[in-house]
C-alpha cells in the first residue's frame, strides 16, 4: 500500500499574498509570515517597542503597514553582524 505524495494538496500562503492584505491576524503575522511560535510572539508583544495590534471581538489583528513599520524598527534596532573569531596563527 503506497501513497503518492503528489496526490495530497499542499496549502500554504506565500508572504507576498499575506502582505497584499490590509490586515493580518495574529496567526498570519507570527506563524505564517515570521514563522515564530506563540510563546515568542507573546514575549515580543510585551517588549518595547511592541507591534500595534488591535482587537476585533476577541481576536488580535495588525494592519500590514503597522507590521512593516515594526519590522523595520526591529531591523534597525538589532542588526545582525556575523561573529568573527580571531584566531592566533
Amino acid at each position: 500500500m503506497t501513497t503518492d505524495i503528489q496526490d495530497k494538496p499542499v496549502e500554504f500562503t506565500l508572504p507576498a499574498q499575506l502582505m497584499a492584505k490590509p490586515v493580518l491576524s495574529w496567526g498570519e503575522f507570527w506563524g505564517d509570515l515570521l514563522n515564530l511560535p506563540d510563546s515568542t510572539a507573546e514575549v515580543l508583544v510585551r517588549e518595547e517597542p511592541s507591534p500595534k495590534f488591535f482587537l476585533l471581538g476577541r481576536r488580535r489583528y495588525i494592519r500590514t503597514a503597522d507590521a512593516v513599520e515594526w519590522l523595520n524598527q526591529a531591523a534597525t534596532a538589532s542588526p545582525y553582524f556575523p561573529r568573527r573569531n580571531k584566531r592566533a596563527a
